[in-house]
């Protein structure tokens, strides 16, 4: 099974402009190699914002399999594999460990940044969306038990999203939950009546005024619409 992890960049959030000028953060978050690329690029925000994205998004979906990992940017090193231009999508790797490269890709705007990160191969069915917080609406339509995981105004507006792209490969009334152990949530997990349904991974992400979603599937878990 594909496991899948994703990061959205607002590009014009407050808090995402000068990033690649903060020498400390540069430093604390980057390798020396992907350092150098910073540098070419000018000390870009567009180009920080693609190597945290990736990070964030390789970070997402390892962390299905290993529960433990701790989120260590500086030990992880990005890889462009084709990025013809800076502004365009792209193609890359994150190296985690020496036996664990994810595969991450990237789709870009004047606006945003996406990245999906996908562990395990490809998927047999892949979609993802990006959308404002205002197309989804704020909260959503959500259940209790999906309400129980929100985190955030935007918990609900991204889990609509998520839904709009499953719904085109016929899944029906769905739920998207974040399960507990103690206090601390789990990964999000696509519901149908009491379980998760097996074959399906997705991740959910925010930032700014923009929401993202990506899900992975198996044929044999939704079929095509």
């Amino acid at each position: 099974m594909c496991l899948v992890g994703n990061d959205v960049i607002d590009l014009a959030a407050g808090h995402n402009r000068g990033r690649a000028q903060n020498r400390r953060l540069v430093e604390r978050t980057l390798t020396a190699a992907e350092r150098g690329l910073l540098a070419a690029d000018g000390d870009d925000d567009r180009s920080f914002a693609r190597l945290w994205s990736a990070k964030e998004a390789a970070y997402k979906a390892v962390r299905k399999c290993v529960p433990a990992l701790v989120f260590a940017p500086r030990r992880w090193q990005v890889e462009l594999a084709r990025c013809p231009d800076r502004a365009e999508d792209c193609e890359g790797s994150v190296m985690i460990a020496a036996d664990m490269q994810v595969a991450v890709r990237w789709r870009q705007t004047n606006d945003w940044i996406h990245c999906v990160a996908l562990l395990g191969g490809p998927p047999e069915l892949f979609d993802e969306g990006v959308a404002t917080a205002a197309e989804v609406g704020a909260d959503g339509a959500s259940s209790e038990r999906e309400r129980d995981g929100f985190t955030c105004a935007e918990s609900g507006g991204v889990r609509t999203l998520a839904k709009r792209l499953l719904r085109r490969y016929g899944a029906g009334a769905v739920e998207i939950v974040r399960a507990r152990i103690g206090a601390a949530h789990l990964p999000p997990r696509v519901y149908a009546g009491a379980a998760p349904m097996t074959g399906v991974d997705l991740s959910l992400s925010h930032d700014g005024r923009f929401v993202a979603a990506a899900i992975a599937m198996e044929r044999r878990s939704i079929a095509p619409a």
